[in-house]
C-alpha cells in the first residue's frame, strides 16, 4: 500500500473511532482539530484503532443514545463526560465520592452500579469512557493471552483461599500508571496517592507505594464487561476491572484496609487522576 493510501486509511479509522465516541467530525475539520487528531491515533497503530472503536460501540450497547460528544477545552485538554483527558501530561481525572470509610475492602474504586458495599470510592464517570480517554493518552493496557480470552465472562474474580499453599497467580498485565485522589479537608486542598488510602495487614503498614496496573478489561460479545459490571480499580485480582493492584497479597481479600486517618469525612467528593507512566 502507498503512503499516501496508508494515510488515508488511517484517516478513514481515525473518523470512525470519531464516529463512535459521538464527535462532530465537520466541527473538528472547520476547526483543524482533525489533524492532531489523526496523528495521535497513528500513534496507537491499526489493531489499537480497531480495539478503540469496538470499545467505544461496546460501551455504547448499554449506554443511553444520547452520549455526550468529546469536546476540545484547548490544545491539550479534552473532555469526554464526566472524564478530562490532557494528552500532553498522559494523564486523565474524573469526579468521584468517598463512598466507605472503614473496614475491608476489595475495589479502591467502582462505578455507582459497582460493587459499592466493598470499595473505597464511587463515580459517575463511565468506565467505557474512562477507558476510551486512556486508549487516546496512549495506554496499550493488557495483551490478549488464551488465558484471558477464555476466563467466564460471568463477574470474575480472584482470591486466595485460606491455607492455600501453592504460589500465588501472577499479577494481571498492563501499562503502569499512578492514582492519586485530590479534595478540599478542613479549608485545605489535600492529595493522596491511591497507596495511602490503604493499609497492607500482612505488613501493618500502608500500602506499597507504586504503580498500579491499567489492564482495561474485555470485549467480550460485544459487551464491555467494565461496563457492565462497573469494575474500575481492583485491590484484589479481578480481570474485568479496568486497573489491578500489582503488590503482594493482590489475591488476598483479608489483608487490604481502608486507612481511616488518611481520609477526609464520608460522601467527600474526591478527584481522581490516573496518570500513565510509561508511554509512547
Amino acid at each position: 500500500m502507498s503512503s499516501a493510501k496508508s494515510r488515508q486509511a488511517v484517516q478513514n479509522l481515525t473518523l470512525c473511532g470519531l464516529r463512535f465516541l459521538g464527535v462532530d467530525v465537520f466541527f473538528l475539520t472547520q476547526h483543524r482539530d482533525l489533524l492532531a487528531w489523526s496523528r495521535l491515533m497513528r500513534r496507537f497503530g491499526f489493531i489499537s484503532l480497531f480495539a478503540l472503536c469496538i470499545i467505544a460501540s461496546a460501551g455504547a450497547q448499554s449506554s443511553p443514545t444520547n452520549e455526550p460528544v468529546l469536546q476540545s477545552l484547548d490544545d491539550h485538554t479534552f473532555q469526554l463526560g464526566d472524564v478530562t483527558l490532557d494528552k500532553s501530561d498522559h494523564s486523565i481525572r474524573f469526579p468521584a465520592e468517598l463512598i466507605l470509610n472503614s473496614g475491608l475492602v476489595e475495589y479502591f474504586l467502582v462505578a455507582t452500579n459497582g460493587k459499592t458495599y466493598e470499595s473505597l470510592l464511587a463515580t459517575s464517570a463511565r468506565p467505557y469512557h474512562i477507558h476510551l480517554a486512556m486508549l487516546l493518552i496512549g495506554s496499550k493496557s493488557a495483551p490478549v493471552t488464551p488465558a484471558l480470552r477464555d476466563a467466564p465472562s460471568v463477574p470474575f474474580h480472584i482470591n486466595r483461599k485460606p491455607g492455600d499453599t501453592n504460589p500465588p497467580p501472577p499479577a494481571v498485565a498492563g501499562d503502569p500508571v499512578s492514582i492519586e485522589i485530590s479534595f478540599a479537608n478542613a479549608g485545605r486542598s489535600q492529595t493522596l496517592s491511591a497507596s495511602d488510602c490503604l493499609r497492607d495487614l500482612s505488613t501493618r503498614t500502608n500500602a506499597a507505594p507504586g504503580p498500579w496496573t491499567y489492564n482495561g478489561s474485555r470485549v467480550v460479545r460485544g459487551n464491555f464487561l467494565a461496563q457492565r459490571d462497573g469494575q474500575i480499580v481492583a485491590v484484589i485480582d479481578d480481570i474485568d476491572a479496568l486497573v489491578n493492584n500489582p503488590r503482594p497479597g493482590h489475591d488476598n481479600d483479608q489483608i487490604w484496609e481502608i486507612n481511616s486517618n488518611a481520609l477526609p469525612p464520608l460522601h467527600t467528593p474526591v478527584q481522581v487522576t490516573f496518570k500513565l507512566l510509561q508511554h509512547p
